[in-house]
This record gives structure tokens, sequence and C-alpha cells, in this order.
């Protein structure tokens, strides 16, 4: 919780409507805006999705997908190849944006609101050869209606394979 005052320093900073920081000394708004986030969809030879492990918090041992938050001046496209790269090594083509669903990632005690943005790719490298970096600890290949919620990191990827198995 922020108690003074970015600009003057003053204390007298409230939350308002959920969404900003106003402070009634200045009039210096915050806003809390929803961050990016994307996630591949990579497919083997028999259609069985990528998943990986997560080896950190937050959702430590469950499932997730390759992918992470989108730097600032970044597009989602360059993000997501971006992100694949420094977690598995590989570089992939963005084949189409898939879908966006809201999501909520709570880290160290804060909750941040993303959109996570899905875009189907692919990769020429062989995928049983691909390694991994220390943010996962191994590499699964299911068909999404094979995957139990339980497993799954977020609810943003629950409902992501929800829909997916209803295919």
């Amino acid at each position: 919780m922020i108690k003074f005052c970015p600009k003057c320093s003053s204390e007298s900073v409230f939350i308002k409507n959920e969404k900003k920081i106003v402070c009634d000394k200045c009039g210096f708004e915050l806003y809390f805006n929803t961050a990016a986030a994307v996630a591949a969809l990579i497919y083997d030879d028999k259609g069985r999705l990528m998943v990986i492990r997560r080896n950190h918090e937050p959702q430590k041992g469950l499932l997730d997908l390759p992918g992470g938050f989108v730097d600032f001046r970044e597009d989602g496209e360059n993000a997501v190849k971006r992100e694949v790269f420094e977690e598995l090594g590989v570089d992939i083509e963005v084949v189409e944006y898939y879908r966006s669903i809201p999501n909520i990632y709570i880290y160290r005690g804060i909750t941040y609101h993303t959109l996570d943005i899905f875009f189907t790719c692919r990769t020429d490298k062989e995928l049983s050869s691909i390694t991994h970096n220390d943010e996962i600890t191994e590499i699964l290949f299911r068909f999404p209606k094979e995957i139990s919620e339980d497993e799954i990191a977020f609810d943003s990827m629950k409902n992501l394979i929800r829909s997916m198995s209803q295919i």
C-alpha cells in the first residue's frame, strides 16, 4: 500500500474506485492498469499441447504455458518469441493470435491484473530435443482434454484449456 504521494510526499493519498491512487493535497493520480502477458501454444506432430511445469512461485509445481510478461515498448508477437527463447532456447514463428483472457497473478502478496494473450506458434526444432531454463522443471505434451484443472497454475489457462477441450 502506498502511504505517501509520489509527487508531493503528502500522506493525503487514498484509493479511488479500485482503479487509481489520488492525492487530496496536490491532485496527483496514479492508475492501476492491466499488465499484458503472452503465452505460446505449441503442438507436437500428434496434436498434443506443450505445457511446462513451473519451478518458481507463484504456483510452483503446477502446469503453465511457455511465456511471460510483455516488456515496455514490445508487441505481443515479439514478447512471446523472446519469452519462449529465454525459457526454452528455441526460435519460434508466431502463426496467429488465438485469444486473450483476463487473469489475476498474485506475486509476493501483490495482486496484478493481467491480460493473457495466447498465440499459436511453431518451431522447426525437434520438440523432443528442447531443453529448458531454471524457471521450468519439465516439458510435457498433453491433449487439452487430458489436463486436469487441478494441475493448472492460473485461471486464464484453466479457461483456455476448458474451451479447447470442448472443441
